[in-house]
């Protein structure tokens, strides 16, 4: 975008010309299930798409802006306080939905109606890339679900299962419940996800990679 966007009346007109595709409505739902966040404008009535990931991950936060440049302002951003890189879009109305669908009062939820989104590999091997992870011997993969409860926990259960024929398992350690997967589901959700796994990214399968 150009710099003639913080004209008002060019960023209206600008925005009424966005539209979500459908790659991007996968890679907001896995990365709201992850790290992403939505923030509200101060009307409530627009928001906007937020991430931010440390400089050792700069390629996956360049990834994202590939799909995301024309909703942004400006490219990715260094923040030299938390040696972070940060990437935002535009206030949008149609981010709000998403804000309505993913939090209540602010904070995440998962949806009840979940297994209605969570439907692609792409949206799983975002949410992975943000919170997933390993052992070096590729015996079974996790994914950090600490914020959604137990009952949010189980909803991803069933979805996975579902719509994926996954079987995690939830279990609870010092911060909360979290969804394990075996050796055999760890390689199914794996070969699911393979194609869209980024190199900065492979260190999280390890062995995976060597026998799949």
């Amino acid at each position: 975008m150009t710099h003639g966007a913080t004209n008002t009346r060019y960023l209206k007109e600008y925005r009424a010309n966005l539209h979500l595709t459908n790659i991007q409505k996968e890679i907001l739902i896995g990365t709201l299930l992850g790290d992403g966040h939505i923030e509200s404008s101060r009307s409530g009535m627009l928001a906007r798409f937020k991430i931010r990931h440390t400089v050792l991950f700069s390629e996956y936060v360049d990834w994202h802006y590939r799909f995301w440049k024309r909703w942004t302002l400006k490219g990715p951003t260094f923040d030299p306080y938390n040696n972070s890189i940060i990437l935002r879009t535009i206030y949008h109305p149609e981010l709000s939905e998403w804000k309505r669908l993913f939090y209540t009062r602010n904070r995440k939820i998962i949806p009840s109606d979940i297994h209605k989104l969570l439907v692609s590999a792409r949206s799983l091997a975002v949410w992975f890339m943000d919170d997933g992870n390993g052992t070096k011997q590729g015996e079974w993969l996790r994914i950090s679900t600490y914020a959604f409860g137990l009952s949010g926990n189980q909803i991803l259960q069933d979805c996975l299962d579902r719509n994926f024929g996954l079987k995690a398992t939830i279990y609870h350690d010092s911060k909360g419940n979290y969804l394990w997967f075996s050796k055999s589901n760890a390689k199914k959700l794996f070969l699911l996800m393979r194609s869209h796994i980024l190199p900065c990214m492979k260190y999280k399968f390890q062995s995976l990679l060597l026998h799949c």
